[in-house]
């Protein structure tokens, strides 16, 4: 495979492996995938830091959410520690690896919706599964340990995350900006 950067969709640019036009491979996809999750990710980091560093804790979140993934995996003794590299450490490493996952997903039905319009509304109905999903078990979690985390905190991060991934898609594929339409005269 020769390494290329190509046109995607009206003038998008696509760095990946040398392709045909309108066909992509699932490495090229996974590819983007990872990248769109990356970047929400880094989206939703940056949030929560500015949030901490006006409540005077720059790490607050991201640790208290560590010491939640501590005492899900059993490892309360650990969590009670004063050590913040630990579930800083753990957090940063679920949130990314999450947040790829959820890339990954998005750009399949990225590629789904440009060959289907009608596929937009699974994402807009996975969206909502996922939110409610995501923010409950937060809660439920959160509700066992100190109750420092807000459902709208989480739900802030999902909607940075949902944002940042939307502008990262729609760079990359400005048909998606026509999908709407599409739909709309599909039904006339």
């Amino acid at each position: 495979m020769n390494a290329s950067v190509s046109q995607s969709d009206n003038n998008g640019i696509t760095i990946g492996t040398a392709e045909k036009a309108g066909s992509r491979s699932a490495g090229a996809i996974a590819s983007e995938g990872v990248l769109a999750g990356v970047i929400a990710a880094a989206a939703v980091a940056a949030m929560f830091l500015v949030i901490d560093l006006l409540a005077g804790d720059a790490f607050r979140t991201p640790k208290h959410l560590g010491m939640m993934l501590m005492s899900v995996f059993g490892s309360g003794a650990a969590a009670a520690s004063t050590d913040i590299a630990t579930p800083l450490a753990l957090y940063t490493l679920f949130h990314f690896v999450a947040f790829i996952l959820a890339g990954i997903v998005t750009a399949h039905i990225v590629q789904i919706t440009l060959r289907q319009p009608i596929a937009l509304l699974l994402f807009v109905i996975l969206f909502f599964v996922f939110e409610l999903a995501f923010t409950g078990l937060v809660a439920s979690l959160d509700a066992n340990s100190a109750g420092t985390l807000t459902p709208f905190q989480v739900a802030a991060g999902n909607v940075v995350a949902t944002i940042a991934m939307a502008v990262f898609f729609l760079m990359r594929h400005p048909r998606l900006r026509t999908v709407g339409k599409q739909l709309m005269q599909d039904e006339e």
